[in-house]
């Protein structure tokens, strides 16, 4: 079967660009849907899918943030690539769009060539992880684990017999709550009973969504209805389930379905492991290491077990200096994982060759070190389309001073052994590879004994407490150290284990890594 080509949406009220850039989309080969406005924009997401989202910032009834913020909460548009329109070429209102959930953004007047460049880009990211993680979209792939969506009519649903069916299975009445199930746990096969009329309406857009990677029946009223079925099977459904069946063929017919996906998921997942123990980029869920009086320890959990966006790396200067790196490519799974060795290649190199020459003293100014890489990465089109957080940390036994220079990352908490107090360091500064040219600053710190340096990434920060539904924040990262603050040596198992005891965090949703440097 002929690939579909991409389908994007435009938003934007001035009517030239709108026009401008459908034209050069269609030269592309793509279906392009224009809009006026946000308003207009999520009508046209609710009736069908788009595999990526071109939108200008300042419009009327509904900004472009806005816009994104409301996509974002739509399970199906969680991951979908959208880029920003503008021209405002503020670093603040960038970062802002980055945290509203965009993933890029093209200044205006448009250069058509960059265009092309980035949409191509962006669409060839979002197959990769569509493709990798519809396939594997959970470690654990048991039959308990799993799941079956059956699309029901609300009034008076078809009896699907369940007793001696092999997976679970949840009926869904109304299309929110068919994405948001097909969210939360890996899905053997979907099942549309063809009474339930919200599901028929979508039917293109729920077979767009789920690709051929997730099987879908029809459950037939008439089988003799051979109009309707014709006109069905111009969708891209995988075959049809009769209800004027003996229900013991109709579980046999299920059951077997969904072996076949579980046989095959269960190969494709082993393949996906398999590569990433081979590559060179491993690391360690936990980690220790001392030198002098510095003890050094770091817990790395990537999320759901398979490789992500954290990274980390030790790297040994002499018997008195290390460098730490800590690092967050964004993103999940192995849609980040794809960059992280390209960036840590980049890292790796460059701190070689400047470690022990003059003209960079990484004990005193890491942020040069940042100046240099943002410079690389900013100039490396294909990383560029993809940002990191990046704390660089320099130790020092014989001066006991400790440096750390900040891209993006979150600041991290100090304990002053001596005078007993925490303290949250103001080292901030941009995301690597978004502003061409800029001076990162380094924080210098003479590290004493009992003093703690506490690093975290918003694996942590980020989660949710089960009973408020909020996000957990900086303060219980600092609830926690003031917990434990008197250990000689706090350990980021039982950091992690406190967490989510007493902030009610029953699972994360993101990698996490913590890094704790601690002199006794």
């Amino acid at each position: 079967m002929a690939k579909v080509s991409p389908n994007i949406l435009v938003v934007d009220d001035d009517v030239v660009i709108l026009k401008f850039i459908e034209f050069t989309l269609k030269g592309l080969g793509y279906q392009t849907t224009l809009a006026k406005n946000g308003k207009e924009a999520i009508d046209q997401a609710k009736s069908q899918h788009f595999d990526l989202i071109i939108s200008d910032l300042y419009m009327p009834l509904m900004d472009g943030n806005e816009l994104v913020r409301r996509l974002r909460q739509t399970p199906e548009y969680q991951h979908t690539p959208f880029i920003f329109l503008s021209g405002n070429n503020e670093e603040d209102t960038w970062i802002k769009n980055l945290n509203d959930g965009a993933d890029d953004f093209i200044t205006k007047p448009i250069k058509q060539k960059i265009f092309i460049s980035k949409i191509k880009s962006h669409l060839k990211k979002a197959y990769l992880r569509k493709d990798i993680l519809d396939c594997a979209r959970k470690d654990d792939i048991s039959f308990e684990k799993g799941n079956l969506i059956y699309c029901a009519n609300r009034i008076k649903p078809f009896p699907l017999p369940r007793k001696h069916l092999k997976t679970n299975i949840t009926a869904v009445y109304s299309d929110s709550d068919f994405f948001m199930a097909l969210q939360d746990t890996n899905t053997w096969g979907i099942i549309i009973d063809d009474k339930a009329n919200w599901a028929i309406s979508i039917l293109d857009k729920i077979t767009e969504i789920v690709s051929n990677h997730i099987p879908i029946n029809i459950l037939v009223s008439d089988a003799d209805d051979m109009d309707k079925l014709e006109n069905l099977m111009q969708s891209k459904i995988s075959g049809f389930l009769f209800k004027n069946l003996n229900p013991k063929l109709i579980i046999h017919q299920i059951n077997s379905n969904v072996q076949r996906e579980h046989d095959l998921k269960s190969k494709y997942l082993s393949a996906l492991n398999s590569a990433a123990k081979r590559s060179p980029i491993r690391f360690e869920n936990e980690f220790q290491d001392t030198i002098q009086d510095y003890n050094i320890q770091i817990l790395h959990q990537p999320y759901d077990k398979l490789p992500g966006g954290d990274y980390y790396e030790i790297i040994d200067v002499d018997q008195n200096r290390k460098i730490l790196i800590l690092g967050d490519v964004m993103g999940k799974k192995w849609d980040a994982w794809f960059f992280v060795p390209a960036y840590i290649a980049y890292i790796r190199s460059t701190i070689n060759f400047f470690v022990n020459r003059q003209e960079l003293d990484f004990v005193e100014s890491p942020g040069k070190f940042l100046d240099i890489i943002n410079e690389y990465l900013f100039k490396d089109i294909q990383l560029t389309e993809v940002f990191t957080t990046l704390s660089i940390i320099s130790l020092c036994t014989s001066s006991n001073k400790i440096s750390i220079a900040s891209a993006g990352a979150l600041r991290p908490f100090l304990y002053d052994g001596i005078d007993k107090t925490i303290s949250q360091l103001n080292i901030v500064g941009t995301l690597l590879g978004v502003v061409k040219e800029i001076k990162y600053r380094s924080l210098v710190h003479e590290f004493n004994k009992g003093d703690k340096l506490f690093f975290y990434t918003d694996g942590y920060t980020e989660a949710v407490n089960d009973r408020t539904g909020e996000m957990i924040g900086d303060e219980a990262m600092f609830y926690i150290l003031d917990n434990n603050k008197e250990k000689e040596i706090i350990e980021p198992k039982d950091v992690e284990l406190e967490l989510t005891k007493i902030y009610n965090v029953s699972k994360f949703d993101d990698d996490r890594t913590l890094l704790l440097i601690q002199r006794n």
